[in-house]
């Protein structure tokens, strides 16, 4: 069996006034998803908040100052001997303008269902697969509120998939 060393990242949804979010191409250069898009953010130091990092990294990435709202989201990535856990969190820009690091080659604002246009780190890829399902099932749950047992699953993850379903409308314009 292969034992791997896990890592941590941070990762972050920016929106912007139409409920677009900031997605960046990394480098062709890159050791890990040369060419693919990915949420600004990045490796965790030792000896840094989780909040710091995010800060931290957008900043050399996007040249952009962010405020944190709340975790949206959780995810992994299987790399040759780490595997990444990837905490994506909501935020909002607020001081700057977008220049991007040599470590990424484009970027876009894109809405959430329309990231399946293009070319996604595996990661966000994964991201986004899951957030789906969540929130489908959670729509449908709701549906059938009266006829369900209060003490469902459902009912365990309603508050860990709020955050998730107002940040998700928040991005989308439906609130």
């Amino acid at each position: 069996m292969i034992e791997y060393v896990f890592g941590l990242a941070v990762r972050v949804l920016l929106t912007d006034e139409k409920g677009k979010i900031l997605i960046i191409k990394r480098s062709t250069s890159s050791k890990t998803n040369p060419g693919k898009w990915e949420l600004p953010g990045g490796k965790v130091d030792s000896g840094e908040s989780f909040d710091q990092a995010l800060r931290r990294e957008v900043y050399e990435e996007t040249n952009l100052k962010i405020k944190l709202d709340h975790v949206v989201g959780v995810c992994e990535q299987n790399l040759p001997l780490i595997r990444a856990i990837h905490i994506v969190m909501s935020g909002e820009i607020i001081d700057g303008y977008l220049n991007l690091s040599s470590e990424h080659e484009g970027y876009a604002w894109v809405f959430f269902e329309d990231l399946h246009d293009y070319e996604l780190a595996d990661w966000l890829n994964d991201f986004v697969i899951n957030r789906n399902k969540a929130y489908n099932n959670y729509d449908e749950e709701n549906k059938n509120t009266a006829s369900t047992n209060k003490n469902s699953t459902k009912e365990a993850l309603k508050p860990w998939l709020n955050p998730i379903k107002d940040s998700v409308d928040k991005m989308l314009g439906k609130k």
